[in-house]
């Protein structure tokens, strides 16, 4: 077998270290040195007795990874390559880095029950799309499972089997014991519900932190998995309940045909337990319109882009509740998206935005300033333009997304003449009614084609239009995802579209929300009309049918499409939206005779210029020039002292300064630790970074007894301490024991303590997962130390 000893590259891999090994080989961190890429290698033993049986064995195992190469889906590592090195085979995958399910159930124990079924579905979306391709794993385990931020990723598909293969009753069982179908391990039998069946051990064991079924050695847990029944999750852990117990239960039916019958039908149970007000009811769509609704919603969740969508729309959902404890919670979701960082600073800093504040570099500060629920629908309107413009579809999409925008500006404005408190619920409302539409053209384009031409041949409206080409209408469509990204009730209601008929009076925010929503949402189409005397007639009737119950005079109307005209071209260049060749906005330049959006985005263009590179600068990379760290330092220190100078907060002064630091020089994880008096210790309080939840929910505790480690000498003696490789070996006997267990993947790392007088009573930690990766400037490094400075100086004003 390779090993580190005997080899230093594999084929063109040059070999970095050994991640692990087992019982089928060894798996390498290593370089590809043609695509400059990391990835792994698995090596792998072959069993046959002969050198012809091992040269079979190898080529049937080089054939069948050109298959599962195939696979590409958000939830599975992929294969990249497959090999021959010294008569080994080799599997070369994506290095993918995080934690795997194993060690999170290990550190953790059992996980809430909501959270270990939204990890199942999305290993189910995983395996499902593996069997649509005709594949099966083999060997589903916590150990084979990545959680990567919110993403679950499943790896060891390079050793999985096509479902028609037959398998020998001589070959040796391939798997772990613990996860094994009864059929196969009595009958050598393996399908598709064999995968299901180590699915539901793999939930089982998330529910009660340790497998179902473990005997004292591998004949007596093969012996129980066939024979003995198991006992319900919610005998080992209370807090699981009844439903839960059901779903399991099914799953690990010992017959096969008692189980899920596919991955899909699996999913949909899971999901159903987990979203029990998605059930038919007045106001839903019939019985045949919700099945084809919940079809397409699969077919969605089956592309590979809309699960990641979906699972950051989530989170920044869930964090973005009004409570200061979540700030770290949802800036730090923010900040994972290095693209959506730079947009939401890009636009807290532009003209309609300066009311709330200036010169803000920082997410923490944003969320400060915009407040929970704002940076939210900032955040989320960013996010989706994105996602819908960079996956280029025809040039109508990106029309659409335009007219979308449009829609929401005058949703904004409405709202400010109605005096509605809150104009941005009205902004997202508005700009999200047409959000069927648009996921149509994405996600369904053939059927948007036959839309359109169904709407041009016969007159449709195109809710009709839609309703017969899909089963359901946009507004079916938008209101079940809107639901399924946990959008709040009354955002989700103002989708729906008005009945006809000049609308009452609104009472109360929640009518004057969804009146708003229709009133652009028709306007907007009235302007997309092509023919300039029906878009005429079309805006008469609109203002005939909405302007009475908005409060709106008819000559109010062109002023109202001209302010959102400009505002629209104020946001253009930073939202990448594209005026050019666009007939919407032809359309809407014709309506109000305006000018050139070339002119008129020139103030525009010249306050993004004016904005410094620190607030629009990439955050968190390695690779940043020191300009670019020192700008991004620079414009963090300055938002710190607009910050210190009125009313502040300790905690969000110290929040911004992790952030800032975190962000210029692009730590894998960076960590407050803060004094515990009673316990003679640091304790991690905030965190930004891969998976530093975890490790603060864990305990990240650093003692402050005299000890001759690194940690000690920085904080007894007030040092600031830079290692750049933990293994170099006049580094590796200072660096404590506590530390390695707790932090094995960190390769290096900086201590900034935090002193008040002579004691310590904080320290900033930051490393990174790659040696040597930190080796900063000293000029960088003396520039870290002056947030460093405020913090000490926030901290003496507070004292």
């Amino acid at each position: 077998m390779l090993t580190m000893a005997s080899a230093t590259s594999i084929g063109r891999f040059r070999i970095l270290k050994t991640l692990g090994k087992g019982a089928q080989g060894e798996v390498f961190l290593a370089e590809d040195t043609r695509l400059k890429r990391r990835v792994a290698i698995k090596t792998l033993q072959v069993s046959g007795r002969t050198n012809q049986e091992r040269t079979g064995q190898m080529q049937a195992l080089l054939e069948e990874s050109m298959i599962v190469s195939q696979l590409a889906h958000p939830n599975i590592v992929p294969l990249f390559d497959a090999g021959e090195e010294q008569g080994v085979p080799y599997l070369v995958f994506e290095y993918v880095e995080g934690r795997t399910l194993q060690a999170q159930i290990r550190d953790a124990g059992p996980l809430p029950p909501a959270r270990a079924v939204d990890i199942t579905i999305q290993i189910l979306r995983g395996v499902g799309y593996a069997h649509q391709k005709g594949i099966v794993h083999r060997d589903l385990k916590p150990a084979n499972l990545m959680i990567q931020g919110e993403v679950i990723r499943i790896m060891d598909f390079g050793v999985a089997q096509l479902v028609s293969q037959e398998l020998d009753d001589d070959e040796a069982f391939a798997g772990t014991p613990a996860y094994m179908a009864p059929e196969y391990i009595d009958r050598k039998i393996y399908t598709t519900r064999s995968d299901l069946f180590s699915v539901g051990m793999v939930l089982y064991e998330m529910l009660c932190g340790k497998p179902a079924i473990l005997g004292k050695n591998v004949f007596e847990t093969l012996h129980r998995m066939v024979h003995e029944e198991f006992v319900p999750p919610s005998e080992v852990n209370p807090v699981v309940d009844e439903r839960v117990d059901d779903l399991v239960l099914r799953s690990l039916a010992k017959i096969p045909e008692d189980r899920f019958a596919s991955a899909t039908e699996m999913e949909n149970a899971l999901y159903l337990y987990l979203n029990p007000e998605e059930t038919p009811d007045a106001a839903a769509p019939s019985d045949g319109q919700q099945g084809t609704l919940d079809f397409l919603l699969r077919r969605m969740r089956h592309r590979s882009d809309f699960p990641a969508l979906t699972s950051t729309i989530g989170a920044i959902n869930r964090a973005a509740i009004s409570t200061s404890d979540n700030l770290t919670e949802l800036a730090s979701t923010i900040l994972k998206d290095f693209a959506l960082t730079n947009k939401l600073l890009k636009l807290v800093n532009t003209v309609y935005y300066r009311q709330f504040g200036a010169n803000i570099s920082t997410v923490s500060r944003a969320v400060m300033v915009l407040g929970y629920d704002n940076t939210r629908k900032v955040t989320l309107t960013l996010m989706l333009f994105e996602h819908l413009q960079n996956k280029a579809q025809a040039a109508h999409l990106r029309d659409e997304i335009l007219a979308s925008y449009f829609c929401g500006m005058l949703g904004r404005l409405l709202a400010q003449h109605a005096q509605m408190k809150d104009t941005e619920e009205a902004f997202i409302s508005s700009l999200l009614h047409s959000l069927g539409k648009l996921l149509t053209a994405f996600y369904f384009h053939d059927e948007y084609v036959e839309i359109q031409k169904l709407s041009l041949a016969k007159g449709y409206s195109d809710m009709r239009a839609a309703r017969e080409v899909l089963g359901v209408t946009y507004d079916d469509l938008a209101v079940g995802v809107a639901k399924h990204w946990h959008f709040p009730e009354r955002l989700v209601e103002s989708l729906r579209r008005l009945p006809d008929g000049k609308p009452s009076k609104p009472e109360t925010d929640d009518q004057f929300l969804r009146v708003i929503a229709d009133a652009c949402a028709e306007l907007c189409a009235a302007i997309q009309n092509s023919n300039p005397q029906k878009r005429d007639a079309a805006l008469e009737n609109m203002a005939e049918r909405f302007c009475d119950a908005l409060n709106l005079s008819k000559d109010e109307v062109p002023k109202l499409i001209k302010d959102a005209y400009e505002a629209l071209n104020a946001d253009t260049s930073l939202l990448t939206l594209r005026p050019a060749n666009s007939p919407f906005y032809s359309a809407l330049k014709s309506v109000i005779g305006g000018q050139q959006h070339g002119e008129e985005g020139k103030d525009a263009s010249a306050t993004l210029k004016a904005i410094s590179a620190t607030t629009l600068g990439a955050p968190a990379s390695a690779s940043l020039s020191g300009a670019a760290r020192r700008d991004i330092l620079n414009a963090g220190i300055q938002d710190v002292n607009n910050y210190l100078e009125g009313k502040f907060e300790l905690n969000n002064v110290l929040r911004m300064i992790l952030e800032t630091m975190y962000r210029a020089i692009g730590f894998t994880r960076m960590v407050l630790c803060v004094r515990d008096s009673s316990a003679n210790r640091l304790h991690g309080r905030y965190g930004f970074g891969e998976g530093v939840e975890q490790l603060l929910k864990s305990g990240f505790h650093v003692p402050l007894t005299a000890t001759k480690d690194v940690f000690n000498a920085a904080l007894s003696q007030g040092i600031d301490v830079l290692i750049d490789d933990v293994n170099a070996e006049r580094i590796r006997q200072h660096i404590p024991g506590w530390y390695r267990t707790m932090l094995p993947g960190a390769q290096s790392f900086v201590l900034f303590p935090v002193r008040v007088g002579p004691h310590p009573v904080g320290l900033f930690y930051g490393d990174s997962d790659s040696a040597i990766a930190l080796r900063i400037r000293q000029a960088d490094l003396s520039l870290l130390k002056a947030p460093r400075n405020q913090a000490v100086l926030a901290i003496r004003q507070r004292s």
